[in-house]
């Protein structure tokens, strides 16, 4: 019945209300959880422990991890981005809903942090991946890849954002085969040729 998907919580009330007697709960000064003892009907006794509450947090209270992280983004990209970050680490609102641009809206001013309209680039060198693909030729994953392989420097804020892609004129002529020397090859001619992986080849070249 309490698994029933027509159970409704009205229902699942009155369940509880005939199978306990009684809710024993020891409380402590010291922040410890909370020892509870619940008394069945009939007898039976359980114990379980319970997360002491603290004053001025309640059950919709906003992380304060995530007023942190938000704090962190909002310096770097819009409202729009920063719910697809959030969306992209399972991470919800106080009340369990997935992030929108304007639920990151309310809940900068809630918090009093500052927002942006657009996302911030650190210098001329830096770009997101889109650009650095186009430059390149190359896909967006294929971008991510060489970031991964250790080709390109890149960084994210957190797990999920954007990348941010250092693009110098050394670094495309390097990765680029317009101007290879004879007697030098690609990366993937280069594991080929060995019969090795990519990452393998990455690195050789890291360990001289």
């Amino acid at each position: 019945m309490w698994h029933a998907p027509t159970a409704r919580v009205q229902d699942k009330k009155r369940l509880i209300g005939c199978l306990v007697e009684q809710i024993v709960v020891r409380v402590s000064d010291d922040g410890s959880p909370l020892q509870a003892k619940i008394h069945w009907v009939g007898g039976a006794v359980t114990s379980i422990e319970v997360p002491k509450g603290r004053v001025g947090i309640h059950r919709y209270t906003t992380d304060p991890q995530l007023v942190d992280l938000l704090r962190r983004l909002a310096d770097e990209f819009s409202d729009e981005q920063i719910a697809r970050i959030l969306n992209r680490q399972g991470i919800k609102t106080s009340k369990g809903l997935a992030s929108t641009a304007h639920r990151v809206t309310n809940l900068r001013y809630t918090h009093k942090v500052p927002g942006r309209t657009r996302a911030k680039l650190q210098d001329e060198h830096v770009c997101t991946v889109e650009p650095a693909a186009e430059r390149f030729g190359i896909s967006r994953r294929t971008v991510v890849h060489w970031i991964e392989l250790g080709l390109l420097k890149g960084s994210q804020i957190t797990p999920g954002a954007p990348w941010r892609v250092e693009l110098r004129e050394e670094g495309h002529r390097r990765l680029t085969t317009g101007d290879v020397p004879e007697g030098w090859l690609t990366l993937k001619a280069a594991a080929l040729a060995w019969g090795v992986s990519q990452p393998t080849v990455v690195n050789k070249l890291n360990s001289g």
